[in-house]
């Protein structure tokens, strides 16, 4: 396994809206929602197998749909391989989608009756396909229109570069042209006029006519100024084009070597394909053109594995994949299942009640309650050694072959509190023999728990009530009034 997780959700909320009554609407109250995954925070590593287990309505599958992005996340972040997936649509999504698959519960309501063998496995193969096809000609477009969205933007820098700097000049050659004229036409003081009185005369001075003034030539012209001081030219676009030269625009040929098609996929070859993925699940090569109904339970969930395996991916969702199978179907299909992911690498989030398949085939264990996680950990870890009260209560109400165990009564009451409107505080804690009055007031976090194994449990006495046995939760028939150990008075 690498550092780098595979899947990584933190905070995820699922919440699904009510259709509000008339009085509801009249009064102008909220929308109530249905909590079904409410700060849901756990991650998977390449090729680990994470199993999710706890009571119905605990919001599992809801939980491995939203992993699968067949919901869409009210709040949180959903991150896979790095990458925010929660915000993806169209045709992204879909071609995101081949890297997680799902195996779903029910393989008669998942399977099309009405399509063959080598129709159903095949179905992911062609959908990839064409989003590859469609991808691969929208990255060539993107390609060769950027290019050009470049190119036309270099050349307008440059024009406009060009032509503000040519009228700067032009103007500052305009003025000095200018002002050099009006110089060599002789604009300036005017002469003084005037003259001495004559020597021996009676005193009197008698003013002579003022000698006309030189004629102020008028202000020159543009077409005079570069008449007598021509301009150099202006250059045009293609001038200027030749002397910056500007990447080329790339051609076809060039884009189709970049982002190549995917071959062309024929009938024949994508049964080809099929019918070598066929052994790998179990299934014999020569049921190509078979329909579902021919097939029995195991055999149907075969297919089912077969079409989430076909397009080789990352993780595989599996939502109660042997609850409609007997104990030897189930066996083979675990034991099917460890070998694919042997061979393949592949990661798994198994939703089940089965806690002896998770025994079996999970590397880690997430327990759930009314949609949120309660208790993380290893498999040894959490199924030996179990500190959240209701991973106990869990595993205490598990059937064991001992006749003993036919006098024995479960020990958790009260009444399951509900989603629309959930308490203030721990989940459990209507339930919980082990409640006090910060559980009902505050929410617990996941945190480590010194001393167990690892493992992290959002309870608030998960210190005190880790060294209690899951048997101590259940009572003789004859003693029905005895409390647990660690029980608030």
């Amino acid at each position: 396994m690498t550092d780098r997780p595979l899947v990584e959700v933190s905070n995820l909320e699922k919440h699904f809206p009510l259709t509000r009554t008339a009085t509801e609407y009249f009064r102008g109250q909220a929308r109530r929602a249905i909590h079904a995954v409410d700060g849901v925070t756990v991650t998977v590593a390449p090729g680990e197998t994470v199993g999710l287990i706890g009571e119905s309505g605990s919001g599992k599958t809801t939980l491995g749909w939203l992993v699968a992005r067949l919901h869409d996340p009210t709040g949180g972040s959903l991150k896979f391989e790095g990458r925010d997936i929660a915000k993806l649509e169209g045709d992204e999504l879909r071609y995101w989608r081949r890297n997680v698959q799902v195996v779903f519960q029910d393989p008669v309501g998942s399977l099309d009756p009405r399509l063959k063998v080598w129709q159903i496995v095949g179905e992911p193969v062609r959908a990839q396909y064409v989003m590859e096809r469609r991808f691969a000609t929208q990255a060539r477009a993107r390609f060769r229109g950027r290019l050009d969205q470049k190119e036309e933007r270099a050349r307008r820098l440059q024009w406009n570069r060009y032509l503000r700097d040519r009228a700067r000049y032009e103007r500052w050659y305009r003025r000095r042209a200018n002002a050099r004229a009006i110089r060599a036409a002789g604009r300036g003081k005017p002469p003084q006029s005037g003259a001495a009185p004559p020597a021996g005369g009676s005193g009197t001075v008698i003013p002579e006519a003022p000698a006309p003034s030189p004629p102020v030539p008028a202000r020159l012209t543009k077409q005079e100024v570069e008449a007598m001081v021509p301009l150099p030219p202006l250059l045009t676009r293609r001038e200027v084009r030749r002397q910056v030269p500007l990447p080329r625009k790339p051609s076809r040929k060039q884009a189709r070597a970049r982002f190549p098609a995917p071959p062309r996929l024929t009938k024949l070859k994508l049964r080809n394909r099929v019918q070598a993925m066929l052994p790998t699940v179990g299934l014999p090569v020569d049921c190509l053109d078979q329909y579902p109904h021919e097939f029995s339970g195991g055999g149907r969930q075969r297919l089912s594995l077969a079409r989430a395996f076909i397009v080789d991916p990352k993780l595989v969702v599996l939502d109660e994949p042997t609850s409609a199978l007997d104990v030897a179907v189930q066996a083979q299909i675990l034991n099917r299942l460890v070998e694919l992911q042997r061979e393949r690498r592949v990661a798994y989030l198994l939703i089940t009640h089965n806690v002896a398949a998770v025994r079996y085939v999970a590397d880690r264990v997430a327990v759930m309650y009314l949609g949120q996680i309660v208790e993380v950990g290893t498999v040894h870890g959490v199924l030996e050694h179990p500190v959240h009260p209701y991973t106990k209560a869990l595993l205490a109400a598990l059937p064991v072959a001992d006749a003993r165990r036919r006098r024995m009564r479960f020990r958790i009451g009260g009444d399951v509190p509900s989603l629309v409107s959930p308490p203030p505080g721990c989940r459990f804690a209507p339930r919980c023999p082990f409640v006090v009055d910060r559980c009902r007031a505050e929410d617990p976090r996941l945190r480590v728990v010194p001393g167990a194994s690892g493992q992290q449990v959002a309870c608030h006495r998960a210190e005190d009530v880790q060294d209690i046995a899951p048997e101590s939760l259940l009572t003789s028939v004859d003693e029905p009034h005895a409390a647990p150990p660690g029980t608030a008075s």
